[in-house]
C-alpha cells in the first residue's frame, strides 16, 4: 500500500502500514480478469484525430498529446537503474501505448509541495493538472482556476473507475462537488473507507493465565484492564505492567488512541456528526463524551492507565507492547501486523486477538472512520484536454487491478528487496479503499476450500502466509493475525456486514471561521481531555469548556457547517 496519505495534518504512513506485513499490497489485482467493458476498450482501435479528445477512454490518443503537471516526491521514491519521475514505467505505457506524454513542470520534495504550489496558484499559473488538498481546490475553484469536470468524469471514466469511487456511497466525490460542479477527483487509497476503524486488541494468553474470559462488554474490558495492571499477568514479580495502553496524542492516530474507547460510549471526537434535533455538531464538545472522561478519570487515579501516557507518542506505545509490558489496546487493523508481531516475535507465548468495539449499552458502537480522500486531482480551466487526468486514472486502475499478471510477477508491486516502490511513479492514482477487505474474503473461501491456485493479488499473497502459518510456520504470525480466521481483518468483515461506521458529515474546506479558530480550539479540546482523565481538573471542566467553545468561535463553525450541509446532503 503507498503510504504517507493525509487525513488532516497527520500521516497515514505513521497507522496503515500494512505494507509491513504485506509487503508489495501497495497497488495491485485481486481480480485476475479484466472487466468485460474496460477490456473491450483497451482493445479497442487507435481513436482518429477528428476531435481534440480520445473517442473512448482507453484508446490511444493519434496524433499524441502532451500534458503538464506537477510532483510531490520523497526519499522513499526509489528507481530502477535509468529511471526518474521524468521517465519510468508509468510514463513509457502512457506515451507508447496511449499516446500521453505527461511533463512534470516541476517536481520538489513533499515538505515544499504546497508552498511551491501556493506561489503557482497566487500567480495563476497552473499545469494542465495537478494534486490539491481541499483548501487549495477552494482557492482555485474561487478563482476561476478549475474545469468542471462532471460531464467528463461520466464521459471518460470507465465502469471499474467509476465502481472504485462508489466503495464510500459517493463521499470522495460529493467532497470534491462546490457548488454542484465536480471539480476534483479524489485521491482514494486502499484500506481505506470501513477499515480505518478502530477495534481492541487483547493478549489473550494473559487472559488465560489469569482465568479471565474474552471481553463482551465495556465492564469486561473495565475488569481485563484492571486485572493486567494489578496481577502481574508477566509472572516476573513486578508491577511493571499496563492495565490499557494510552498515548498522548489519544484524541489523534496511532496504537494506544482512544477513539474507539469514546465511540464504545457513542461519542465521537474530532468530527461534525448530527444530534438529537438532526443539527450537525462538534463531536469533541457533545455531552456523550462525559461519561468516557469520567470513567477514563477512575482508571488514571486507580493506576489502570500509565500514569506516564501524557508524554508517550505513539512509537513508545508499540515499544512496550513488544517488550510485554501491554494486553490491551486500542488500534487499527493494520497494528496486529507489525506492531502485535513484535511482541509475539521477541516472545513466541504471547498471543492476541483482536475484538470489535464494545458497547457501554445495548446500542452497537459505531467507529468513527476517516475521510475515504483529501486530497484530489484537478484540472486547469480551459485545459485543452481536461479528460486527461482520468484518463491516466483509467489506465493506473486498469494496469493495476484489472490485468491479470498471472505466472508473471506484477510489474508494480513494490520490490521488497530493493525497496523500489513503481506504484509511487504514476502522476494519478486511485485504488481501492476495500482492496484488502475483499481479499480477506476471497482468502477465508480459499482456505475453507483448501485451493487458492485462482487467486490474483492480493489475496494470493495473503493465502500463502496464512497458510504456510496453519501448515506450522510460526514466522508467519502476524500475516495469519490480519487476514486469518479471527485476525484484525474479521473485525473490519464484522462493521461491514453489519453497516457500522461514521464519516465525518463536513466534507468541504474549512470554512473562513473554521480555519481562524479551530486549530486552537483542537489544543484546547486536547489539553482539556489530558489534565479530567489525570485528576487535574474535574469531569465539571468538560461543561465549562464546552461553552467556551461555543464563545470562542464554536457557534459560528457550527452554523457555517450547517449552512454548507443544507445546499450538499
Amino acid at each position: 500500500m503507498k503510504q504517507g496519505r493525509k487525513y488532516g495534518a497527520v500521516s497515514l504512513g505513521s497507522i496503515m502500514l500494512l505494507s509491513l506485513i504485506a509487503s508489495a499490497c501497495s497497488n495491485s489485482a485481486d481480480k485476475p480478469e479484466a472487466s468485460t467493458a474496460a477490456t473491450a476498450a483497451a482493445a479497442g482501435t487507435t481513436a482518429k484525430p477528428t476531435t481534440e479528445v480520445a473517442v473512448k477512454p482507453m484508446t490511444k490518443y493519434d496524433p499524441p498529446i502532451e500534458v503538464t503537471t506537477v510532483r510531490s516526491v520523497d526519499a522513499s521514491f526509489k528507481y530502477a537503474a535509468g529511471d526518474s519521475i521524468d521517465s519510468n514505467i508509468w510514463t513509457k505505457i502512457f506515451e507508447q501505448d496511449y499516446g500521453i506524454k505527461v511533463k512534470n513542470v516541476w517536481s520538489v520534495d513533499g515538505t515544499q509541495y504546497h508552498q511551491k504550489l501556493n506561489v503557482s496558484i497566487a500567480s495563476g499559473d497552473i499545469p494542465d493538472f495537478l494534486e490539491v488538498n481541499k483548501e487549495e481546490m477552494k482557492r482555485l475553484a474561487d478563482a476561476g482556476m478549475l474545469e468542471d469536470l462532471t460531464k467528463v468524469w461520466e464521459q471518460y471514466s470507465t465502469p471499474f473507475l467509476k465502481s472504485l469511487m462508489s466503495q464510500d456511497q459517493g463521499i470522495g466525490l460529493k467532497a470534491a462537488t462546490i457548488d454542484g460542479k465536480l471539480l476534483g477527483i479524489p485521491h482514494t487509497f486502499s484500506n481505506g473507507g470501513v477499515s480505518t476503524a478502530e477495534m481492541l486488541y487483547v493478549r489473550t494468553d494473559w487472559l488465560k493465565k489469569l482465568n479471565l474470559p474474552e471481553p463482551q462488554s465495556m465492564d469486561d474490558v473495565f475488569k481485563i484492564a484492571t486485572a493486567f495492571a494489578k496481577q502481574d499477568p508477566d509472572g516476573n514479580g513486578k508491577a511493571d505492567t499496563i492495565g490499557l495502553a494510552v498515548n498522548k496524542d489519544f484524541l489523534d492516530y496511532g496504537h494506544g488512541s482512544l477513539r474507539g474507547f469514546f465511540n464504545s460510549y457513542h461519542a465521537f471526537t474530532d468530527i461534525f456528526i448530527k444530534d438529537a434535533a438532526g443539527k450537525i455538531v462538534y463531536g469533541s464538545v457533545q455531552k456523550e463524551l462525559k461519561e468516557p472522561l469520567k470513567k477514563l478519570q477512575e482508571l488514571y487515579k486507580d493506576g489502570i492507565l500509565d500514569k506516564e501516557f501524557g508524554v508517550k507518542p505513539p512509537a513508545k506505545i508499540q515499544e512496550d507492547v513488544a517488550a510485554g509490558r501491554v494486553g490491551l489496546a486500542y488500534g487499527y487493523v493494520s497494528d496486529a501486523g507489525y506492531i502485535q508481531k513484535e511482541n509475539h516475535t521477541k516472545d513466541p507465548k504471547a498471543q492476541w486477538k483482536a475484538f470489535p468495539l464494545l458497547s457501554i449499552d445495548s446500542k452497537p458502537a459505531i467507529p468513527q472512520l476517516y475521510d475515504t480522500a483529501n486530497t484530489f486531482y484537478v484540472v486547469k480551466k480551459g485545459a485543452k484536454h481536461p479528460e486527461a487526468a482520468i484518463n491516466l486514472a483509467n489506465i493506473y486502475t486498469n494496469r493495476f487491478y484489472e490485468k491479470s499478471y498471472a505466472p508473471d510477477p506484477n510489474p508494480f508491486i513494490t520490490d521488497t528487496k530493493t525497496g523500489i516502490m513503481p506504484a509511487k511513479y504514476a502522476p494519478v492514482s486511485l485504488d481501492p479503499l476495500n482492496l484488502n477487505l475483499e481479499a480477506f474474503g476471497l482468502v477465508q473461501a480459499a482456505i475453507k476450500a483448501g485451493d487458492g491456485s485462482k487467486l490474483g493479488f492480493p489475496a494470493s499473497i495473503h493465502f500463502d502466509r496464512v497458510s504456510k502459518y496453519l501448515a506450522g510456520d510460526d514466522s508467519q504470525w502476524g500475516g495469519n493475525f490480519v487476514m486469518g480466521e479471527g485476525g484484525s481483518y474479521s473485525v473490519i468483515d464484522k462493521y461491514n456486514k453489519a453497516k457500522l461506521g461514521q464519516y465525518n458529515l463536513f466534507l468541504a474546506p474549512a470554512t473562513p471561521t473554521m480555519s481562524e479558530k479551530l486549530p486552537t480550539l483542537k489544543k484546547k479540546v486536547a489539553e482539556t481531555f489530558t489534565k479530567i482523565i489525570m485528576g487535574d481538573s474535574s469531569i465539571d471542566e468538560f461543561d465549562k469548556f464546552a461553552d467556551e467553545y461555543k464563545k470562542l468561535g464554536g457557534d459560528k463553525i457550527d452554523q457555517e457547517v450547517n449552512d454548507w450541509y443544507a445546499k450538499n446532503k
